[in-house]
């Protein structure tokens, strides 16, 4: 019955669309026509978590143009460093939320159910949405649904937006999502995405290695945790696989809340970076990828001999509290 009902809504929106109750966007968008967005809040149903996958891998393209999009708000304990768990709001039940893949031209169909005990929204950064509409507070036991059509390509944020939307987004209420350019990125490369954050754990009283997030520490911004993907130093333990000679292209997404990212990879230099993915937006041959929190960046590259390749914050205090991965290069 609910994907019934989605199918209704999405039909609704292109009736709407035909009807000419869109708009054209204009200079630095694909041509495509944007319709009304609408939104529904109904009670909550059951609903079914998909499996976790590994954070960093770009998950395959959907077929078709209609991009489903469900997503639970979650309150889950999580690891953000090693011995020290935390009690995380998510988007189901990972810190960060998982990634979601479209392309341009691609209607984004959203369903968010509220199972947490707070209420809670979502900001997607890539979506042309009056925010009253589309990122409306969702109270627990409650599901919003709502679809918008991708109109930029690149690389972009998404987040709760309730506030203080600062306290949502240290506490875990964020992830990446990947819009496509209508003809794909170009050449053949090997994809990983990164969304850099931080944390501000307090320990919770009688306890050794459970935490939860300190408001007044959020607002001082000085960070105790800095993750790619959640946990501190996730890649200096595992490293991630790189061939010699293959393109490489990075999806990195800044969610802050606070703290500017400075991603650099040590022994190559980006052949080629697009601010925010746009492919419009392109810098050739940078060292250091500036990136608000907020913003996002593709970046390319390809080394030239067997080793062990670090990525890192360049902002080294950051480094130092867990922004540290390390890329495996093999012939």
């Amino acid at each position: 019955m609910r994907r019934l009902s989605q199918c209704i809504a999405i039909a609704s929106a292109l009736a709407i669309a035909g009807c000419g109750s869109s708009s054209k966007i204009g200079s630095g968008a694909a041509d495509v026509r944007v319709p009304t967005v609408e939104a529904q809040v109904t009670k909550a149903g059951s609903f079914v978590l998909p499996s976790a996958v590994n954070p960093e891998l770009l998950p395959q393209l959907p077929s078709g143009d209609v991009i489903h999009v469900d997503l639970v708000l979650l309150d889950r304990d999580v690891e953000i460093a090693p011995d020290m768990h935390y009690r995380a709001w998510t988007f189901n039940g990972t810190v960060p939320g998982p990634v979601i893949h479209a392309k341009v031209g691609d209607t984004v169909d959203v369903t968010l159910t509220n199972k947490a005990m707070m209420g809670h929204s979502i900001d997607f950064h890539a979506a042309l949405a009056p925010p009253n509409v589309a990122y409306q507070t969702v109270a627990p036991g409650h599901t919003l649904h709502f679809s918008w059509v991708a109109a930029y390509p690149g690389v972009f944020m998404y987040h709760c937006g309730t506030p203080p939307v600062l306290a949502h987004i240290s506490n875990g209420m964020y992830g990446a999502i990947i819009v496509d350019p209508k003809d794909g990125w170009g050449d053949d490369a090997q994809d990983y995405v990164f969304v850099q954050s931080e944390f501000y754990p307090t320990l919770m009283t009688g306890s050794k290695d459970d935490y939860f997030g300190d408001l007044t520490k959020m607002r001082s911004a000085l960070a105790e945790v800095v993750t790619f993907n959640g946990l501190a130093f996730r890649y200096r333990t595992n490293p991630l696989p790189i061939k010699v000679g293959k393109l490489v292209r990075v999806f990195v997404v800044d969610a802050g809340p606070s703290h500017f990212s400075a991603f650099h990879v040590v022994g190559t230099i980006f052949n080629k970076v697009m601010l925010d993915g746009n492919p419009e937006n392109v810098t050739m041959g940078v060292q250091t990828i500036a990136i608000p929190p907020g913003g996002g960046a593709v970046g390319e590259f390809t080394v030239q001999q067997a080793g062990t390749y670090p990525f890192v914050t360049h902002s080294f205090g950051d480094t130092d509290a867990g922004g540290l991965g390390l890329f495996q290069a093999t012939d």
